[in-house]
């Protein structure tokens, strides 16, 4: 009896990792995920046991090759952006994981900019200068970690690691970590020299379509270095080139297209990573989305804020709701790239009740989509743009209808969480079986689409808040050096 080929795509984000198997026409054979911890201890801190993560990958793949794997298998790995940690010469670890969401590098952020042109980071490596790449957050490592470190990797990197006793990582990942020139696919020797690296201190890099062997529970198994995870939910949203723009609402939000050809923004606000060695996804993040609903949930004692906001938001009367709710508790990435700044209510009066908080930090979310969406679009020449939402946040039906109002009509595909770890399945496909992208396509579930429902009084409310949201923004980036008091040491 012939074997069954199988890719599994292992996403490793930042709630929690999960896991699809799926045939060479994308069907869905399995799928499982479980949860992890986000750390705060201090404020600006936003970190992870990597020992846990591991774990937790370790018992998901030990389940799917239980299941699968008398079958001709194949493990594809991505995982979340700009995630760091310091590791000592036999690979452990002497810092957690830091993710991206972390600002303690702020300071080092800001004696790179005062001693080097913040346009050098950006021209040389396609990232703006932010305390969410590693320039930063390596420089706070050495500062802070006292034992001889060997090593600066990504969680995956650490992951692979552990399995093969290899570091390797992939153009798409190092693309992200903001000391990578994906023009020569090299770590930017310049930049390693500004902050004291060698590429010794740095995983190899090799292509995304990269095979390897390692083993489970004494089973041999393939793996596919893969991608990351961003750009693999905008293939597994059906995404290929220019003409479909995705938004994506979940622990954080995003804008991305993808195109064959590097972009470079005059601006230098929306970055460059690579899908794979042969597409690059161009767009604009911030921090303010799914993690601001997980504090918003502990703070007013809700069980399941992103249920209630499901099933109540709807029914909220929105005329006369003046509150304005500014998503930027972690620092700003896009379109300001202002770290100092942070959340901001505006509006708030004895008359509002826990369920307005939640609206106006709903819509905040939409909101700044809409922000990063309109200062993105300028780069991209395509007349004809479909816009495709993903992420848990996002596909809720009345945030949808929001950005239906705000932007324009949405497609998205229902009932579809696992969009990341289908792209995984699709970069594998076209590693192991030469099928291109574009034929793959075919098998993907058919869009839905969103149309505003011509509600004039409500699109003059939204109009008119979103308005007052940059109004309020705007006052607050050009100002904030009047809230910094309130963070200092």
């Amino acid at each position: 009896m012939s074997k069954m080929k199988l890719f599994a795509g292992l996403d490793i984000g930042t709630d929690g990792a999960r896991v699809d198997v799926l045939t060479g026409d994308l069907e869905l054979k399995y799928e499982n995920s479980i949860n992890y911890e986000l750390l705060s201890p201090r404020q600006g801190w936003a970190e992870q046991d990597p020992d846990q993560i591991f774990d937790v990958v370790n018992n998901l793949l030990t389940d799917v090759v239980e299941n699968f794997g008398q079958e001709d298998l194949y493990i594809v790995f991505c995982s979340v952006m700009h995630s760091i940690m310091a590791v000592d010469k036999e690979g452990n670890k002497l810092s957690n994981l830091i993710i991206w969401a972390d600002s303690r590098g702020e300071e080092y952020r800001d004696k790179l900019s005062e001693k080097y042109d913040s346009n050098l980071f950006y021209q040389r490596t396609g990232c703006p200068l932010h305390s969410s790449y590693w320039p930063a957050k390596i420089m706070w490592l050495k500062k802070n970690i006292s034992e001889k470190i060997d090593k600066y990797v990504s969680i995956k990197e650490y992951i692979i690691f552990r399995l093969t006793r290899e570091w390797k990582t992939d153009y798409a990942l190092a693309s992200t970590s903001g000391i990578f020139n994906s023009l020569n696919r090299k770590y930017d020797k310049k930049i390693l020299k500004i902050l004291g690296l060698t590429e010794n201190d740095l995983a190899e890099v090799y292509s995304g379509h990269h095979i390897f062997k390692f083993e489970i529970n004494d089973r041999e198994v393939n793996g596919i270095l893969g991608s990351t995870d961003g750009a693999l939910a905008n293939l597994g949203a059906g995404s290929i080139n220019e003409n479909k723009i995705v938004l994506t609402a979940g622990s954080s939000s995003a804008v991305r297209y993808t195109s064959a050809e590097y972009t470079h923004d005059p601006e230098g606000r929306a970055w460059n990573y690579f899908i794979d060695q042969d597409l690059y996804i161009i767009g604009e993040a911030t921090n303010g989305a799914g993690l601001v609903f997980d504090w918003l949930k502990n703070i007013l004692s809700y069980d399941d804020i992103k249920k209630f906001s499901r099933e109540n938001l709807p029914q909220i009367p929105y005329q006369g709701n003046e509150l304005i709710y500014i998503p930027t508790m972690m620092g700003e990435r896009a379109p300001s790239y202002n770290e100092k700044t942070r959340g901001f209510f505006y509006g708030l009066s004895l008359n509002h009740s826990r369920e307005d908080l939640v609206l106006a930090v709903y819509e905040s979310i939409a909101f700044h989509l809409k922000l990063i969406y309109e200062d993105l679009k300028r780069l991209n020449n395509c007349e004809q743009i479909e816009l495709i939402m993903t992420g848990g946040l996002g596909l809720t039906d009345h945030f949808m209808k929001l950005l239906s109002y705000l932007i324009g009509e949405i497609k998205y595909i229902p009932d579809y969480e696992q969009n990341t770890a289908v792209g995984a399945a699709m970069l594998g496909i076209k590693v192991v079986d030469r099928i291109s992208y574009k034929d793959l396509l075919k098998y993907l579930p058919d869009y839905k689409t969103v149309k505003n429902n011509n509600e004039p009084e409500f699109a003059s409310y939204l109009d008119s808040k979103y308005q007052h949201f940059y109004e309020v923004y705007q006052h607050l980036q050009e100002n904030y050096e009047v809230f910094t008091f309130l963070n200092k040491k």
